[in-house]
């Protein structure tokens, strides 16, 4: 399933990882007795005590196997715990792979819908992107325990060089290496690090939300150009003044083979990666047949994270360069130096911004449609409707990375000449596509933006222009954009001569596949917006519908339309 580790394990890098489909699996058989007893029609569960004494010899019939998948960092602490467990081994059959957050979530993309998870039991994650894969599965779980060991996470580089105030400073950094979350705990956590800075008063949310976009879409144009060449600290060479996000235990043994390397915390701390024992979709599925004893793999999991707290547990733990629960140094002044840890951001910041990095590192195929109805130049708390979208439009075309696709409508009635309610503006491509004179798609967008103004009158014809948007956008689906339709709209549809919603809604469900998606995100500026069928016209494609009443609203919508996919 995921690739696999013996006792023996060599040291892992950066981001090391076994290779997938090996057939070498670690089985073990730990101190847990089973006993199954049929008694109307309940399963009782009966699990050895902990004064370690033994049962009766198994036979084939009793063994239950638990699976489990742990981080390569942690590999060779859970052999250690695993043969302690072993010496008083019975009935339960303990299946132990190798593979990081991003190997757990190929292997599961890979299952076919309808298909049972391929998910372990028990999982040790190097990464808080675990939750983002477990949610993307249709999952939950727990944290049987929060960290059977931990490690700082600060920067790196191969020279001396000013090191980034705060975390927030180093996400914007050119510096940067940007790596995939999935595959690396240590920029995960870089991602994630302002949010625990703003709960110590330093920066705020919502700029610590707003922090993932440029980085996200950097990323995802490099993806998309073939140009991502993933850097750790192995391949950072001496004189480098690259920024790497590293955990302690990297660096430290990264160090061994290049004295160039030199740890760098910002002045707010650094940030802290758990290695947490977690079960997937706790009490449900699998071989948790209840709760409490009654659950083995969660009683598994805690018998084996026992050993994490013994004496033995914890020296096998420093020698292996990381930290206890606790946090505290390494021993004989081994840790590099860190005068501050920054406390956990909140699961549920943490569960966001993963899924934020991956909406946005999918590029954006968009078809903005500009309503340019009488209606549009009306009032709305001091700007015209016109004058809200506008900003807006603007603004986001600042924010897109040169690989977006975009492209741009107006409508009003007969826009587009008689019978005709739209009127294209700009094809749907790439904003970096050059088209003559020096000038490239993005050039041209600005310049017919600022048209829209001009061509206002009418009234609102928008059912008749979002469904000949929407087959436009259908037929230049790209399987490598995220495609959308985004509508922004003041009004009410009322061109006498349309379609009725219901029809559209109609129209809609038919043209709209699953296997091809495109969503239409409407945007509704102003009271008088209809957002009753806007709600509809969205949910007939899988979008979203939003409401905006301001230029500072407007921003905030666009980017929640980004992240809504």
């Amino acid at each position: 399933m995921f690739g696999s580790h013996a006792t023996s394990t060599p040291e892992p890098t950066d981001v090391e990882s076994a290779a997938p489909g090996s057939s070498k699996t670690r089985l073990a058989v730990i101190g847990v007795v089973l006993a199954m007893v049929v008694a109307c029609g309940w399963f009782v569960v009966s699990l050895l005590g902990d004064d370690g004494s033994a049962a009766a010899a198994c036979t084939p019939a009793d063994m239950t196997t638990v699976t489990m998948t742990v981080a390569p960092a942690m590999a060779d602490l859970v052999d250690e715990a695993v043969d302690a467990m072993g010496e008083s081994a019975q009935c339960i059959e303990l299946e132990v792979t190798t593979a990081t957050v991003a190997e757990v979530s190929a292997a599961q993309e890979e299952v076919d819908e309808g298909d049972e998870n391929v998910l372990p039991d028990l999982w040790v994650p190097d990464s808080p992107a675990w939750q983002t894969v477990l949610g993307d599965a249709g999952l939950t779980g727990k944290a049987i325990v929060p960290a059977l060991a931990t490690t700082p996470v600060g920067l790196a580089s191969g020279s001396t060089i000013r090191v980034p105030r705060t975390w927030l400073e180093a996400l914007s950094s050119p510096r940067l290496v940007k790596n995939d979350p999935l595959e690396n705990g240590a920029s995960a956590l870089a991602m994630v690090a302002p949010f625990s800075e703003a709960a110590e008063g330093v920066g705020d949310i919502t700029t610590a939300q707003r922090s993932i976009v440029p980085v996200a879409q950097r990323f995802g144009a490099k993806v998309a150009a073939g140009r991502l060449r993933p850097v750790t600290i192995d391949t950072i060479p001496g004189g480098s003044k690259r920024l790497i996000p590293v955990t302690e235990r990297d660096f430290l043994i990264a160090k061994r083979g290049n004295e160039a390397l030199t740890w760098l915390e910002p002045a707010t701390g650094v940030a802290v990666l758990d290695f947490p024992l977690v079960q997937p979709d706790a009490g449900a599925g699998g071989i948790g047949v209840g709760s409490g004893s009654l659950d083995v793999a969660g009683r598994t999991g805690e018998r084996l994270a026992k050993w994490f707290t013994t004496e033995e547990g914890l020296a096998a733990i420093a020698g292996d360069q990381l930290r206890a629960p606790d946090g505290g140094p390494l021993p004989d002044d081994e840790s590099v130096t860190t005068s501050k840890q920054l406390p956990s951001a909140e699961a549920n910041q943490v569960r966001a911004t993963m899924d934020s990095w991956f909406n946005l590192t999918v590029p954006s195929s968009i078809l903005v449609v500009f309503e340019a109805s009488d209606a549009m130049n009306d009032s709305v708390g001091g700007s015209t409707r016109l004058d809200i979208g506008i900003g807006g439009a603007l603004t986001a075309l600042g924010a897109l990375p040169d690989h977006a696709r975009i492209g741009l409508w107006a409508f009003s009635t007969n826009q587009g000449g008689p019978g005709q309610d739209w009127r294209e503006l700009a094809p749907l491509r790439r904003l970096d596509a050059p088209i003559g004179k020096g000038e490239t798609q993005v050039d041209l967008l600005r310049q017919q933006v600022d048209v829209v103004p001009g061509l206002a009158g009418g009234g609102t014809g928008l059912y008749d222009t979002v469904l000949a948007a929407y087959r436009l956008a259908a037929r230049e689906y790209n399987p490598a954009y995220s495609n959308s339709v985004s509508v922004l709209t003041g009004g009410v549809n009322d061109d006498p001569g349309s379609m009725t919603l219901a029809q559209l809604l109609s129209e809609l469900e038919t043209l709209h596949d699953p296997e091809r998606p495109v969503r239409i995100i409407p945007v509704g500026i102003g009271a008088g917006a209809d957002m009753s069928a806007l709600g509809q016209i969205a949910d007939a494609t899988g979008g979203q519908a939003f409401e905006a009443d301001s230029p500072e609203s407007m921003i905030t919508v666009l980017a929640s339309g980004l992240l809504s996919r």
